[in-house]
């Protein structure tokens, strides 16, 4: 009995081992709440990151352009890989706008579709932005080569 229980703790701790994140690669993994802003720019969202290098998000943004304020709320579809320096490169691949507010007033569905969205397929998706990660327990920073920080926790 005393060998059976002593073989069951081994296959535990081999099995705990193998399950560790070992590297960024693995650490990224799973569902982060994150917060970013920058010259006028704020956005929050629930990214998760999964394996094969995809992520999936529900994001909003509030932007002041040149004195307008501009809410955006959206499904990011992404890509992320780590290069060979440790850096994450990410890769907005779409952005499906669901909702949109300019000066405090809700535009309607047909406007976010004809004029908002050509807008953001134009000068959001198909960017790239790179970044060195920090990771801190369930705390994930980035700093991306602009000096903008992004601040994620699980």
């Amino acid at each position: 009995m005393l060998r059976a229980l002593l073989g069951l703790t081994g296959l535990l701790l081999v099995s705990a081992c193998a399950s560790t994140p070992t590297g960024p690669a693995d650490q990224i993994l799973g569902t982060w709440t994150c917060n970013a802003a920058s010259q006028g720019a704020v956005v929050d969202g629930k990214f998760t990151y999964m394996t094969g290098g995809k992520t999936q998000a529900n994001a909003a943004m509030d932007v002041d352009a040149a004195g307008q304020k501009i809410w955006l709320a959206g499904i990011i579809d992404a890509t992320w890989g780590f290069q060979p320096d440790g850096k994450l490169i990410e890769t907005i691949v779409g952005l499906k706008v669901n909702a949109a507010r300019v000066g405090g007033k809700d535009l309607p569905a047909p406007a976010v579709g004809a004029m908002v969205q050509p807008m953001v397929d134009q000068m959001i998706v198909g960017q790239s932005s790179t970044s060195a990660v920090v990771f801190d327990g369930a705390t994930m920073t980035l700093t991306d080569d602009k000096g903008v920080v992004t601040t994620c926790k699980r």
